[in-house]
């Protein structure tokens, strides 16, 4: 495939990709994710799949089922509700596709997550935020986001690559000034997703709307109100900190998760500090 060819699919699929995610509440067809990709469904399925590793009814599919169960698992919510809140026409469909991605019914993942959850919150009962380098949360408002970014998937501790590729556009774009501000887009639970499926995206703040230039896209982000507990101390812990502040921390303090998905904002960050003195502000959406 030429690399220009690549480049207008990588900017047709952002685009498909954006419209999925934005509409998980509805039933949504093959052929309007292919309008948006001004492709042909057939064209279009096959340049998804390749690209993705996943086809479009399986990833569609697929985010539908993990969305559900982070809201199982979080609120307790009717769960016939929660299926017609995913674009699901009734609580028997929904219970179907739930049991063949979790083998298990939705009413049982909520019994055993539940279970689960309080094994964490006795493992963490003599842990405090300071233990993990955390402060005390701060409610923020945060504005509505013009970022430029780089969907990244699989493995966390594999994004450097994006971020570098990220900054070297910006820089030669000169869609930057002075220190770059960037930001993670934390899409997926890694207890929920196969590490080949997780999404990241690797952004950097920018003052107004550009242009997508084929891997690198441009996406408005919705601001809202978010607990900001802020981390410093090297990548490698993240997961530890996010296990706490998931499983711990939203339940004590009464907490209900917004739908939208956690920001990273890197304050201080490579190549300019040490791991150690890394800092970095989980931004967790609540309602």
């Amino acid at each position: 495939m030429k690399t220009s060819t690549q480049a207008v699919y990588r900017e047709n699929l952002n685009r498909a990709i954006i419209f999925i995610e934005e509409n998980l509440d509805k039933k949504i067809l093959l052929k309007e994710i292919a309008h948006e990709a001004l492709l042909s469904e057939f064209h279009f399925h096959r340049i998804f799949k390749s690209l993705t590793g996943e086809t479009v009814k399986d990833f569609l599919s697929r985010l539908k089922i993990e969305r559900a169960a982070i809201r199982i698992k979080h609120t307790q919510d009717d769960i016939g509700q929660i299926a017609l809140e995913n674009g699901y026409e009734n609580h028997e469909t929904f219970t179907r596709a739930f049991k063949r991605y979790f083998q298990q019914t939705p009413q049982a993942y909520r019994e055993a997550i539940q279970s689960v959850m309080l094994n964490k919150q006795v493992h963490y009962q003599d842990t405090q935020l300071a233990d993990l380098q955390v402060d005390l949360p701060i409610i923020k408002h945060l504005p509505d986001l013009h970022l430029a970014y780089i969907r990244h998937l699989g493995a966390y501790d594999k994004v450097a690559n994006s971020f570098q590729k990220l900054m070297w556009w910006a820089i030669s774009n000169w869609a930057l000034k002075l220190r770059p501000t960037t930001l993670g887009i934390v899409h997926d639970n890694p207890e929920l997703t196969a590490e080949e499926h997780i999404r990241f995206d690797a952004c950097v703040l920018l003052s107004k709307a550009t242009k997508p230039q084929g891997e690198i896209g441009y996406k408005q982000i919705a601001g809202g109100k978010f607990a900001v507990f802020r981390y410093t101390g090297a990548y490698e812990n993240f997961y530890t900190v996010y296990d706490y502040l998931y499983n711990v921390c939203l339940f004590e303090k009464g907490w209900e998760l917004a739908d939208k998905p956690a920001l990273e904002w890197y304050i201080k960050s490579p190549p300019f500090y040490k791991p150690e003195n890394y800092v970095t502000d989980f931004c967790i959406p609540i309602k």
